[in-house]
C-alpha cells in the first residue's frame, strides 16, 4: 500500500506560489455538505478503525494562565488493538510542564466496543483508567542495566488488590518501559513494583505503581453541553499527580475540518465509509469551568477551549506520518486550524522558510471555509528528553482573509517524549496579528509530530 500524507485528518497543502496568489475573497462551504449529524457523531463509532476525543486549550485564575490536553482515543483497528491516553498540563507563570501517555491493552485493560457509549439513547460517556481503583500503569524510576528481555519478571503487590499483570520493555539491556496489560481489580492504595531477573544479569531497575484515568460524561439529547471531564495524571519526569475536574459546554455551530468534516482518503471501493475515510469535527467555543488539582493545591479555573472528536481511517503503524498544526480562537470570533503535512513533496521547513498549508476557518456566524495559507516556522528549540528539534513560533499568512498571524509558544518544553520514538509537542500558545487587515489576537495552540 502507498504511504499516505496523513495523520490526525491533515491533508496535502496547495503549491506555495498558488497559495501566495490566492487573494480573492472565498466563499462559504455549504453547510448541505456537511457530513457530520450531532448528537448521533458526537457518540462511538463501532465499525471505526480508530476514534479520538480530545480537549484543549487555554485555562485561566485570574491573571495566571493553563494550557492543557485530555486525550482519550482508541485503536481497535491495528493489530493489536490498543488505547491510550495523553493528559498534559503547563503552569505558563511558572514554567511547569506536567505529562502523562498511557496505554491500555484489551480485553483486561479496557473493551474497544465498550469503552465509550454508542447508543444515543443513552448518556454519552467516553472512559479510559478505573477512577475507582488506584492502580492504571508503572513508572520506570531507573531502568537499571544487564536485563534479559526474555527473562525480567514484574511483580505488582499490595495495595489491597490482586490479579495485575505487567510486562517489562527491555530496550538495550535497560528496562525502558513497563507494559499493564491487566490492571487487576480492588486496589485501594498504590501497590508495589519489583523488577527481578532470575538469571542474575540485571539489576538497578526501579518502577512505581501510578493512577491515571480518563472520564467525558454528557447527558443524552445534546452531549455537546455540561460535559463532565474528569481526569488525573502522575507526572512521567517527577511523580506530581495533577486532576483535572472540568464542565464545558459548547456554544454555536461544530467546526468541521476541511469545511465538510470527512477527507477521502483510501479509495471507497476499498471498505465502508469509515475504513476509507476520516471524519473529523471540533468544537470550538466551549465554555470550560471547574478546577485543576496540582500536588495538592486546587485552584478555580475557567476559560474557552477546544475539543476534537476525529473518527475512522487513521493511517497506519508501518507509514507514521508527521504535520505541523496551529489552531486559534481569535477575539473577532474566528477560529482556524492550519496543517502542513511532512511527505516526500512537503520536507520540514528550515527556519524562517515559507512554505504552502492549508486552513480551516470558521466566522462568527458557523460558515466554514477551506483555504490555502502559507506558514513559517522559527525559533527551533531541541528536547532534552527526546533530542527532537521543535519550533517555537509560526507565522500565518492567509491572503485571501488578508490575514497574517503570530503564534508563540508560551512555554517551550511542552512536549510528550515517547522513546525511543513517537514523541509530540503539544503546547498552548499566543496567537495575534491581523485579520482582514484589522488588529487582532486571541488564544492559540501548537502541534507537531516529527
Amino acid at each position: 500500500m502507498t504511504a499516505l500524507p496523513f495523520l490526525r485528518g491533515r491533508g496535502l497543502a496547495r503549491p506555495l506560489a498558488l497559495a501566495c496568489a490566492d487573494t480573492q475573497a472565498p466563499a462559504p462551504i455549504p453547510r448541505e455538505k456537511s457530513v457530520i449529524h450531532l448528537p448521533a457523531d458526537h457518540y462511538l463509532h463501532r465499525d471505526a478503525p480508530t476514534e479520538w476525543w480530545w480537549h484543549i486549550g487555554t485555562l485561566k485564575a485570574g491573571e495566571r494562565v493553563f494550557g492543557f490536553e485530555i486525550n482519550a482515543a482508541s485503536f481497535p483497528g491495528r493489530a493489536p488493538a490498543f488505547g491510550f491516553s495523553q493528559i498534559m498540563l503547563t503552569d505558563v507563570q511558572n514554567q511547569k510542564h506536567y505529562q502523562a501517555t498511557t496505554t491500555y491493552n484489551p480485553p483486561a485493560g479496557y473493551d474497544p466496543t465498550t469503552w465509550a457509549e454508542h447508543d444515543v439513547n443513552r448518556d454519552w460517556h467516553v472512559g479510559l483508567g478505573d477512577p475507582s481503583s488506584q492502580f492504571t500503569a508503572v513508572k520506570v524510576t531507573n531502568p537499571g542495566s544487564g536485563y534479559d528481555p526474555l527473562f525480567t519478571v514484574v511483580t505488582v503487590s499490595g495495595g489491597g488488590g490482586s490479579q495485575a499483570i505487567a510486562y517489562p520493555i527491555v530496550v538495550d539491556g535497560a528496562v525502558a518501559a513497563i507494559q499493564v496489560t491487566n490492571p487487576g481489580r480492588g486496589y485501594t492504595a498504590l501497590p508495589t513494583v519489583t523488577i527481578t531477573d532470575p538469571t542474575g544479569k540485571g539489576s538497578g531497575a526501579t518502577a512505581m505503581a501510578v493512577h491515571t484515568f480518563i472520564t467525558m460524561d454528557a447527558a443524552w439529547g445534546d452531549p455537546t453541553q455540561n460535559m463532565a471531564v474528569v481526569s488525573k495524571l502522575t507526572d512521567q519526569a517527577i511523580g506530581t499527580e495533577v486532576v483535572f475536574d472540568l464542565t464545558l459546554s459548547q456554544k454555536g455551530d461544530p467546526f468541521l475540518v476541511w469545511g465538510t468534516g470527512v477527507s477521502q482518503i483510501l479509495p471507497p471501493a476499498w471498505g465502508s465509509h469509515l475504513q476509507t475515510g476520516n471524519y473529523y469535527y471540533s468544537l470550538t467555543n466551549v465554555a470550560a469551568a471547574g478546577t485543576i488539582t496540582i500536588d495538592g493545591e486546587t485552584i478555580a479555573v475557567t476559560g474557552k477551549t477546544w475539543m476534537d472528536h476525529e473518527y475512522g481511517f487513521f493511517g497506519s503503524a508501518a507509514n507514521p506520518v508527521k504535520w505541523l498544526l496551529q489552531n486559534a480562537q481569535l477575539e473577532n470570533g474566528w477560529t482556524l486550524s492550519n496543517h502542513y503535512v511532512l511527505s516526500a513533496a512537503n520536507k520540514l521547513p528550515k527556519p524562517g522558510e515559507p512554505v504552502a498549508c492549508e486552513v480551516t476557518l470558521q466566522d462568527p456566524q458557523g460558515q466554514m471555509y477551506l483555504v490555502a495559507g502559507v506558514m513559517t516556522a522559527d525559533r527551533p528549540w531541541i528536547s532534552p528528553a527526546s533530542g527532537v528539534t521543535y519550533y517555537l513560533d509560526y507565522h500565518l499568512d492567509i491572503a485571501s482573509f488578508d490575514a497574517a498571524l503570530n503564534f508563540k509558544a508560551l512555554m517551550p518544553d511542552q512536549e510528550f517524549p515517547i522513546l525511543p520514538k513517537g514523541s509530540i509537542y503539544e503546547g498552548v500558545a499566543s496567537a495575534e496579528g491581523t485579520f482582514q487587515g484589522l488588529p487582532t489576537s486571541g488564544t492559540g495552540w501548537i502541534e507537531q509530530a516529527l
